[in-house]
């Protein structure tokens, strides 16, 4: 059976991120939560900071990289494609492939061929370097400078959906950012929708946070 690697720190990095959001509690800035499992570690610090604006980058890095793959498929510029991956950061991840389009057009490669190597990508990244090196720290230039109000766009991270933290695209104007999750098939409700009910079920393993104790 896979596993997914990224859940792997989850009762480790739990408490960290509840003790850095106790620190942090009622900051007004944006908080960008980058550890994973980053969209467990995202509610959790949102839960317990009780800070108004925290996102997980966890889709925005595998949306740019099923682009950035389908891009090499299509020989064309990444600028030229249209897709997002909503849902968790991981296995779990849901390609919006039926809202797809290269050059503004359906897609016509071979779609499943880049998706299973989007899945396959955690395997390279952990025998190869061990790590991602610039993949994170693009997102979250990315998405700073469109919370920040400096430019406008789209951005896939992890926010409130329902009663679960999980991964959709997010409109910047001006700041401000609104929900735009595009029009999914019968399919791709339901991979989302199990996605939903796996975090659900993984969020109730956490340790509960820990409060502080005022001597």
């Amino acid at each position: 059976m896979r596993s997914d690697i990224r859940r792997g720190g989850a009762v480790t990095n739990a408490p960290a991120l509840g003790a850095l959001a106790r620190e942090l509690r009622g900051y007004g800035g944006t908080v960008l939560v980058v550890t994973n499992p980053v969209d467990l570690m995202t509610r959790r610090f949102a839960e317990v900071s009780r800070c108004a604006r925290v996102f997980g980058i966890g889709s925005n890095l595998d949306s740019a990289r099923y682009r950035l793959l389908l891009a090499r498929y299509a020989q064309v510029s990444p600028d030229l494609v249209r897709g997002h991956v909503i849902g968790e950061h991981g296995d779990r991840a849901v390609v919006c492939v039926s809202t797809t389009t290269v050059a503004g057009r359906p897609v016509t490669v071979p779609v499943d061929v880049v998706v299973e190597d989007l899945q396959r990508r955690p395997a390279f990244i952990r025998t190869g370097i061990g790590r991602t090196r610039c993949g994170p720290a693009g997102a979250v230039l990315s998405t700073l400078r469109k919370a920040l109000g400096l430019l406008d766009g789209v951005e896939e991270l992890s926010v409130p959906y329902g009663d679960v933290w999980l991964g959709i695209p997010m409109r910047f104007t001006g700041g401000t950012a609104v929900p735009c999750l595009p029009s999914l098939t019968r399919s791709e409700r339901l991979s989302l929708d199990s996605a939903a009910g796996s975090l659900r079920g993984a969020y109730t393993q956490l340790p509960a946070p820990a409060e502080r104790i005022t001597p």
